[in-house]
């Protein structure tokens, strides 16, 4: 079993930005990893938000012991990062890793404000975060739900899976970015 499973939800509109997603983790020093490409739909355009959100649900066969969502639209920018992450999960039994990412036009999240604290709405995004598999498939069924903040997305699972479990690392380190400008289900030509 590997150490961790990037799931990239696959749109249909981002194929150069899919090709440059993958490139980043196979550049990556270590193969302790398994990179799942999810697509859960049979149009030509887009699963939509609540879809895209929905359809993790039903992944179940994970052969790694901590998973990380890494869409389409986003890369791994830290070539060693399996390789680190590796030797911290078998140091300790954590429940969550959380480290860094830069979103175009935000900035380094989570916010330093927020760093290591508990998940705090728009200052965390899916690309900052591994869970433990058991943990994933106990709480991914809160992806994407409403929360008193507005969208859930990864932040009403996140902070499921943070309120539940105790063992957490905040490894200090920028592992992901985006591609693109902010706004889920656009295709490459919209985010010019």
């Amino acid at each position: 079993m590997k150490a961790i499973a990037f799931v990239t939800r696959v749109h249909p509109k981002r194929p150069n930005m899919l090709k440059e997603c993958i490139k980043s983790v196979k550049r990556q020093t270590s193969d302790d990893y398994v990179h799942i490409l999810h697509k859960d739909d049979n149009t030509a355009n887009s699963y939509g938000v609540s879809s895209a959100n929905n359809s993790l649900i039903r992944l179940n066969s994970i052969n790694a012991r901590y998973v990380m969502i890494l869409d389409d639209d986003d890369m791994l920018i830290d070539p060693n990062f399996v390789k680190i992450f590796s030797k911290v999960v078998k140091k300790d039994v954590l429940e969550i890793v959380f480290f860094k990412g830069m979103i175009k036009d935000k900035g380094i999240f989570p916010r330093p404000e927020v760093w290591k604290k508990a998940p705090i709405f728009a200052s965390i995004a899916s690309f900052c975060f591994a869970v433990r598999r058991d943990i994933w498939m106990d709480n991914i069924y809160e992806f994407g739900k409403p929360t008193l903040a507005g969208l859930g997305g990864d932040f009403s699972f996140i902070s499921l899976c943070y309120k539940n479990t105790k063992n957490h690392l905040w490894l200090d380190r920028i592992v992901a970015k985006t591609q693109k400008k902010e706004g889920y289900g656009r295709g490459e030509h919209e985010h010019a």
